[in-house]
């Protein structure tokens, strides 16, 4: 596959083996990369096999290999985001791996910053997770080791919050995404979580699947018109591989009739995996639709697991009822989401509409735009102007903006901001962010972005940190002590020497 890869003046193969960087175990792809399309090709090698064009749900584990071939100088481009993570771990003495608020209780301090404080409780149950998350072994070092991180912690978030987050639109707007997707988080919970248990049979048939490797290839659109043009043509005649060729931007899938190689259970998007491990050898499935689209599978080889045990299904009981409500939920929310707009009877201003679309895609001004004439109205009387709607469009990600490719788009984008604006809505009435782990969890999700803002700050300006480890450990060090150097800080030393971890902990 090299021999055959390399053959392109420019191009090569670059990978990283997950297990080298623990930092990385655990977390989505989508957290570390954006997988737009620039002509290259990822991969993860897994278990002997490779998951192509892999989605960016899809959680690292340690034995996984990102693989990535195209034009070189694109894909250290497309890396370059991982590697700020991977240094910082290390320069950072694990300054991301744990981060959590420090704890304002009662009990004995172990430092003290300012008027911060961290507890010998709160510091013991951080350090735990700390020796387990890294493999390492309790000892004096380590400790301080984390102690210094969690007072780095302390003294960048007094800093940024005196220097920058009051003041800073951008970081009040990403206060508000943390909380408005913690709320929905509860939303959820409240109204569709009492639906994700599954009965004895769904965890049986889920424990086969998990005893179960399928070699498929799948057809891909973006929008429903898309796929159903994919599917009336192999409908009427054309080859898969013609099919698979119309399908695909990316030129491995074109040229391998979109074939994704062997997969397990937890590989693939779930609702593309619910319908995948119901098909037999060579069934084509009828368009699927994922968070990334619409997708029609086809299952080239199934191999099951003949000796399945009843001693092994109770011992995996659990993890297949979380693997059941990952399943259910996404078709959960989308029936309860198509409920929601139907009740909401969103109407569109249609010749508004199409200047709208014309004036964003285009990227310029527009009296439209800035128009205060109803663009889509609700059957409760309320209606968004062009103007408001512009300015909720403001608040999408890049990559959820360039999803706006025709109408039909802006419509569906439109309908779910109408519904989650309404489900926020819903979710304050029934006060669900009143909880102290809600307040906990905003706090501890804004500090972090906080520590991220403020070391990208730090590095950016200089690109020859991202190749230098030696410069950036400079760089933090002069930065850190000149925050060290106007604060409050004591550490009882006595306490890190002498304190016993429960029995069987970093041992």
């Amino acid at each position: 596959m090299n021999q055959f890869l390399s053959n392109k003046e420019g191009h090569g193969t670059l990978s990283l083996k997950i297990r080298r960087y623990p930092e990385l175990i655990g977390r989505k792809l989508g957290d570390l990369m954006t997988l737009d399309d620039d002509g290259s090709i990822a991969a993860i090698g897994r278990a002997g096999a490779h998951i192509w064009n892999p989605s960016e749900d899809t959680i690292l584990r340690e034995a996984d290999e990102l693989i990535f071939y195209g034009d070189l100088d694109v894909l250290r481009q497309r890396i370059r985001p991982l590697i700020p993570i991977i240094q910082r771990f290390t320069l950072l003495s694990f300054i991301l791996l744990l981060f959590h608020s420090c704890d304002q209780s009662t009990q004995s301090p172990i430092a003290e910053i300012n008027n911060e404080v961290i507890t010998l409780n709160s510091y013991i149950n951080k350090y735990k997770d700390f020796l387990q998350q890294t493999s390492l072994q309790d000892n004096l070092a380590n400790r301080y080791t984390l102690l210094h991180s969690l007072i780095d912690e302390v003294l960048i978030i007094d800093y940024m919050y005196r220097t920058h987050s009051e003041h800073n639109s951008i970081y009040n707007r990403q206060k508000q995404r943390i909380y408005d997707q913690l709320l929905l988080n509860e939303y959820y919970d409240f109204t569709i979580e009492p639906q994700m248990e599954a009965s004895d049979q769904e965890l049986r048939t889920l424990f086969v699947w998990s005893k179960t490797t399928l070699h498929i290839r799948h057809l891909f659109a973006k929008d429903f018109s898309g796929i159903r043009h994919i599917q009336d043509n192999l409908e009427n005649g054309k080859t898969w591989e013609d099919c698979a060729a119309m399908s695909f931007k990316d030129s491995l899938l074109k040229s391998n009739g979109g074939d994704l190689g062997w997969i397990r259970m937890g590989d693939m998007d779930p609702a593309f995996e619910s319908a995948a491990f119901q098909l037999e050898d060579m069934q084509i499935s009828s368009p699927i639709k994922t968070q990334y689209g619409y997708s029609i599978i086809q299952v080239l080889e199934k191999v099951k697991d003949g000796f399945l045990t009843e001693q092994e299904f109770q011992l995996e009981k659990d993890w297949l009822q979380l693997m059941a409500a990952q399943y259910k939920k996404m078709p959960a929310i989308r029936d309860f989401t198509d409920m929601m707009v139907q009740e909401m009877e969103i109407d569109f201003n249609e010749n508004d509409l199409n200047e709208f679309f014309s004036a964003i895609i285009a990227n310029k001004e527009s009296k439209n735009i800035y128009s205060n004439r109803p663009l889509l109205s609700f059957n409760n009387g309320h209606y968004w102007t062009a103007k408001q709607t512009y300015e909720k469009l403001d608040n999408l990600s890049s990559r959820q903006f360039k999803r706006i490719q025709d109408i039909d788009n802006l419509t569906n984008i439109l309908k779910g901001l109408a519904v989650r604006e309404k489900m926020l809505l819903q979710a304050e009435e029934l006060r669900l962010s009143t909880s102290t782990s809600f307040t906990e969890s905003l706090e501890r999700q804004y500090h972090n972005y906080l520590v991220h803002q403020c070391l990208e700050n730090l590095f950016d300006h200089n690109t020859q940190t991202y190749h230098d480890p030696d410069l950036k450990q400079s760089i933090y060090k002069t930065f850190r002590d000149g925050l060290a150097e106007h604060a409050s800080i004591s550490i009882d030393s006595s306490v890190v020497k002498n304190f016993i971890l429960p029995l069987g902990e970093g041992s």
